[in-house]
Order: structure tokens, then C-alpha cells, then sequence
């Protein structure tokens, strides 16, 4: 076994060299002598015949069909007819800049997997293994088989502006499922080596599905449930003033936290976005949406609000005192009514021989002078019952 790795292993410098004669092209082989171009072909049938005994293994053929196409590719390759020849690590290419347009030749791991178009359409999905990509198709996607872990740890920020141009620093949070999706049998193609179960074929076409936003952009499968809230989130701010979006107007209790509307703005995107997530297999479980900071335009409505809030709950306190004082008045007044007449009624029972009239007219005499002492008046209406009793005396026997 360890003499298998050496050898192996020490191929690679041949192996590089073979590789460079490769990419000389047959244009410039044709003009040369015609020992050159036999002693070209030779390194090109050993290069060949290592690099199929280098991949034979690692491949692990196990039928007879898989070993002829794995023939078939590496024959194409080294005739010149793959304009593509890569490798593909997690989801990665170990060379971002090899050409994806077929025809071409793609080696996939146990953790990846790759889409593939046709004139703008999702034709079939490929891979692990090797992947045979014909003319006329493209690699336009490639997927980490991998578990991922939901939701992201962390936060990410957005800025927008409401409709009256005042801006906000968000953060937004998603949590987000995903469901499994029966897609039509003839999207899956048997690859040169190998041919998706059905389980991990759903999964791999749920993913490529979500991946794709417009015809210029692709976005990581778990990457889009954020996106689009992102930008229902920049829509329905914007077309909101910054006081209907806190209820500034509208709050009554001192203690409610700024961050209630945009719960309740949370959940109403949450609402909407699970219509169209649900189509794409995505089910969005919860969305957070805090402010990063706190606007200085908040911080002065917000003064504002608790100064109107504190004049009103002033203005009522005083309003209760007022009418408070005005029932004790009242009180006082009845009060003093009450033991006046009972002082009269007591005189005017002790002394019956004395007309009524005299003790009503002392009675007033004395209330008079003691008005008169604070600086006070009588009322207008006993000045009259005074003078009306002292007319009554005078007209007298």
C-alpha cells in the first residue's frame, strides 16, 4: 500500500508536464516535425492513462456502464473536445474561473452537487461524482450537501428611510425551515457516475430553487428568506411616516417600548413572505426586526409625548383638586347654614314673648359687623331681608 502512494505521488511531476504540453493545442503541433508531434503523442497517451489511473480508484466504479463512461470522459479530455475540466470541494470549485459552458467535465465529492441549464432553464441536477456537462448546457449553480445550521448567528443591519426621509438602522433575524418538495422525475438526469437518491435529489432541487432570484444574481438557498425580508421591510418603511410607524400620536401608556410597532411590523411581513417561501419549500418561522439605535428624532418625539402626556395628567389633577375644594366649600357652606338656623330656632323657642322679626334684625346687625371686621360684605340678598326688617320695625306701633 505504501509503495502504491509513492509511486502515486511522484507521478505529479510528470503528470504537470504532460499538462502543459496539452495546452501547447494540436495547431502548433501540426506545423512541427513529425518526431515532435510522436513524441507529443506519446506524452499524451501516458498522461492519459495516469490521470485514468489516479481518478479509476478514487471514483470506485461499480458498474460496468459507470466504467465506460468514466472511459469516455477522460478520452474526450484528452482529445481536446471539454472546454471545462474542474473539481468541485463542499460545495466550492477548487478554481473559480474555470469556464462553466459545456461540454465539460465536472469531479464532485460526496458533498456537493451542481445545476445545470439550458438555454436559461433549469435542465437537470448532477452530482456527487462525475458530472458530464454536454454542448449547449451551463454549471450555473453549486450546492454544499452539508447540514446548515438555522438560524445565523448573527444580526445583519439595514438602513432605510421613512417616507418623510427620516432613517433607521435595523437588524433583522430570520428562522427558517425548510420543506421537502415533489419536483417532477425528468429534472433528474443519471450522471456519468452517478445517480442521486430521490431524498438527497429533493433536497439538492430545494436548494437551487430558493438559490435563484433574477436572471443576474444567485443567493445561498438559506440566504433568500432574508433577502426578501429585507426588501418588503425597505418597502413598507418607506412608505411610512416615522410618526405612523412608532405611533407617536397615538400612545397612552408612558411605558410602551418603541420596539412594539415593529413587532407588529414583523409579523405582518412574516405573514405575507410565507405565501411565496412556502411555493419555493421555505418555511419562515420567525422574523425579528430591532432598532440598531435609537434616531435622535425618536428620542424628541418621545419628550414630547411624555410632556403632553404630563400636562394632560396635570391638567386632570388640578381639574380633581378644583372640584374637590368646590365640594368642601360646599360642605362648609351647607354646614354653617344649618347651625345658623338651628341658633335662630333655638332663640326664637327660648324667647316666644319676642317677635321674630327683632331677633332676625339682631341677628343680621351682629353678622353685619363681624362681615365687616374680615372686609367682607353682606350678600345682596340678606342686605335686602335687613332693610326689608328694618322698614317693618319703623312702620311699627
Amino acid at each position: 500500500m505504501r509503495s502504491t502512494r509513492r509511486w502515486r505521488a511522484g507521478l505529479w511531476p510528470g503528470l504537470v508536464v504532460a499538462l502543459v504540453l496539452c495546452l501547447l493545442g494540436w495547431r502548433g503541433l501540426l506545423r512541427a516535425p513529425w518526431p515532435i508531434i510522436g513524441f507529443w503523442l506519446v506524452l499524451m497517451a501516458l498522461y492519459g492513462f495516469l490521470l485514468f489511473q489516479l481518478f479509476f480508484p478514487l471514483l470506485a466504479p461499480a458498474t460496468g456502464r459507470e466504467q465506460e463512461a468514466l472511459r469516455w470522459a477522460f478520452a474526450h479530455f484528452l482529445f481536446g473536445t471539454l472546454h471545462s475540466l474542474g473539481a468541485v470541494d463542499a460545495g466550492q470549485p477548487r478554481h473559480p474561473s474555470e469556464p462553466r459552458e459545456g461540454p465539460g467535465l465536472w469531479l464532485l465529492d460526496a458533498r456537493s452537487a451542481m445545476a445545470i441549464e439550458r438555454e436559461g432553464t433549469l435542465s437537470r441536477i448532477a452530482g456527487p461524482g462525475l458530472v458530464r456537462v454536454e454542448a449547449g448546457e451551463q454549471a450555473v449553480a453549486f450546492v454544499d450537501l452539508r447540514p446548515q445550521g438555522f438560524p445565523r448567528g448573527d444580526a445583519s443591519t439595514l438602513q432605510v428611510r421613512t417616507q418623510d426621509g427620516i432613517a433607521l438602522g435595523l437588524k433583522i433575524r430570520t428562522a427558517v425551515a425548510f420543506l421537502p418538495q415533489n419536483l417532477p422525475p425528468t429534472l433528474f438526469r443519471r450522471s456519468p457516475y452517478f445517480f442521486p437518491p430521490r431524498a438527497m435529489s429533493r433536497a439538492i432541487a430545494q436548494a437551487l430553487r430558493a438559490a435563484r432570484v433574477d436572471e443576474d444574481r444567485t443567493l445561498h438557498w438559506f440566504e433568500l428568506p432574508y433577502e426578501m425580508a429585507r426588501g418588503e421591510l425597505s418597502i413598507r418603511i418607506g412608505n411610512r411616516l416615522f410618526d405612523q410607524l412608532f405611533l407617536f400620536t397615538q400612545l397612552e401608556n408612558a411605558g410602551e417600548a418603541p420596539a412594539a410597532p415593529l413587532a407588529r411590523l414583523a409579523e405582518e411581513i412574516q405573514t405575507t413572505l410565507n405565501q411565496d417561501l412556502r411555493a419555493l419549500g421555505i418555511r419562515m418561522d420567525r422574523l425579528r426586526v430591532t432598532l440598531s439605535e435609537v434616531p435622535e428624532e425618536a428620542r424628541r418625539q418621545r419628550v414630547e409625548v411624555w410632556r403632553s402626556q404630563w400636562a394632560t395628567r396635570l391638567a386632570r389633577w388640578i381639574g380633581l383638586a378644583e372640584s374637590e375644594v368646590l365640594m368642601e366649600y360646599a360642605r362648609a357652606r351647607y354646614a354653617s347654614q344649618m347651625e345658623m338656623l338651628e341658633a335662630i330656632n333655638g332663640v326664637l323657642t327660648a324667647y316666644p314673648e319676642v317677635s321674630p322679626e327683632v331677633i332676625l334684625l339682631h341677628f343680621l346687625e351682629t353678622l353685619d359687623a363681624t362681615v365687616r371686621q374680615s372686609g367682607l360684605t353682606l350678600p345682596e340678598e340678606l342686605k335686602q331681608l335687613w332693610e326689608y326688617l328694618r322698614g317693618e320695625r319703623s312702620r311699627g306701633p
